[in-house]
């Protein structure tokens, strides 16, 4: 009972120190005090393959090349980049599909492909000689034969699409059993590559799209049979995007979120509220000195700023405490790691699990996914091998409503130590591209 207790308290300490609470949140704290210890290991909830787990990474490149051969050369390129990463991942295996009726994955020997064309998605082998044939007869509208009916690894889409929905381009392919948590496309200069949080973190989506793009250079002749425009993904959710190329060394993730803080405590006008609205931080688990820190599933930690009568607390005590919660988050010690314990303890199917964290979440759980999950995620993708600048995006937690106008945004910069590139995505006060620059502008400019 005394260990129980002692929980009880750090628990709810912590959420005090990041948020105003009442009453409820002693409940939470007790819970999760009681269920922490009895979790099982190595169960992902952080996504159920639902659409607000999309993400979309893009590097310019210059298209040149006849559309249905750029597909099968970057589809190639795609299944060579997996096969060399797979087994690398902790937690991440490469080479599988989705399968939503086991409520995970199903491994793939990567040789069937699907293709985006139009209204049409086409699925076939990647051997099949007579693919390119196949490929140009339906982009000059003949009436597509008979196609597999495998579940394809990547989806490629043949066309421009939106980037603003592009993050959702593999969803193409997919039937109500699944389909890839891959897909391949292109939105003007950008060679696009989405993937799905159930399969991949932000470190080997990087690592996934710099070595697709490294293979898919040059090589497809030109042509002059272009695709009909793409259908829409349904269901897509559109963010704005706005992404720049960043000098380096870049900004630190700690002063960006303190800046972060000031501004939303400003947008949602509550000048008397002694906490600005909640950030998440992505934390790389470990210690400095373990080779697998970057390469393992990560874990969030959620901060906010203080603020006494409308100022803001000095920096230096802002970072010495998210300095330590983000220490302890590392270590698997802190809030999120802790309520994901107590979440897998709870004897209840993993797909209700994942539905409470996600963006379908019950509206009971809302006071506290609003407080959990934040108004921002600012990640900070250090990479180990050199990767050109990329356009990084991924959905916020909270999306504009009527009921809530204010909405969230992502900011994620990507940084090899040589180039790098920072992004803006989200919704309400970020909803157009010259409120995201805006934003952009003025956190960059106050560091």
């Amino acid at each position: 009972m005394r260990a129980w207790f002692r929980r009880t308290t750090e628990l709810h300490r912590e959420l005090a120190a990041i948020a105003d609470v009442d009453p409820r949140w002693w409940v939470l704290a007790s819970g999760v005090a009681f269920a922490e210890v009895w979790a099982p290991p190595d169960v992902y909830l952080a996504s159920g393959a639902e659409a607000d787990a999309d993400t979309v990474m893009g590097s310019r490149t210059t298209w040149d090349g006849d559309p249905a051969r750029e597909a099968i050369g970057r589809a190639i390129a795609a299944r060579t980049a997996i096969r060399e990463l797979d087994g690398q991942l902790p937690e991440q295996p490469l080479a599988v599909t989705i399968d939503r009726s086991s409520g995970g994955t199903s491994r793939s020997a990567l040789d069937v492909v699907a293709f985006a064309i139009g209204e049409h998605c086409l699925v076939a082998r990647l051997d099949d000689p007579e693919l390119p044939a196949k490929l140009d007869a339906v982009m000059r509208g003949d009436a597509p034969g008979p196609w597999s009916g495998a579940t394809p690894f990547v989806c490629v889409s043949i066309g421009d699409e939106p980037l603003e929905t592009a993050r959702h381009g593999h969803r193409r392919a997919w039937k109500d059993r699944g389909g890839p948590w891959l897909g391949l496309g292109r939105a003007d200069d950008l060679a696009l590559v989405s993937t799905c949080h159930l399969v991949v973190d932000g470190y080997g989506h990087a690592r996934l799209a710099a070595r697709i793009a490294e293979l898919s250079i040059g090589g497809a002749p030109a042509g002059s049979v272009l695709p009909p425009p793409l259908r829409a993904v349904a269901g897509a959710v559109p963010l704005a995007v706005v992404w720049r190329d960043l000098p380096c060394p870049t900004p630190r993730v700690i002063p960006l979120a303190y800046a972060a803080g000031c501004l939303l405590h400003r947008i949602t006008g509550q000048r008397d509220a002694k906490f600005s609205p909640t950030i998440q931080i992505p934390v790389a688990r470990g210690t400095k000195d373990d080779p697998l820190r970057l390469r393992r599933r990560v874990v969030s930690t959620t901060t906010s700023v203080r603020f006494d009568r409308g100022e803001p607390e000095p920096f230096e005590i802002f970072e010495e405490r998210v300095r330590a919660t983000i220490a302890r988050e590392a270590m698997s010690l802190g809030l999120i790691s802790r309520l994901l314990a107590a979440a897998r303890a709870v004897p209840v199917p993993i797909a209700w699990k994942r539905t409470s964290i996600g963006a379908k979440r019950p509206r009971w759980l809302e006071s506290f996914a609003k407080v959990i999950g934040g108004r921002t995620l600012l990640s900070r993708i250090a990479m180990d091998i050199a990767t050109p600048p990329m356009c990084a995006v991924s959905s916020p937690s909270r999306l504009a409503t009527a009921e809530d106008p204010v909405g969230g945004c992502v900011i994620t910069i990507v940084d090899d130590g040589t180039r790098a590139a920072i992004t803006i995505c989200g919704s309400g006060f970020t909803g157009t591209a010259m409120q995201a620059s805006a934003v952009l502008d003025e956190l960059l400019a106050s560091l």
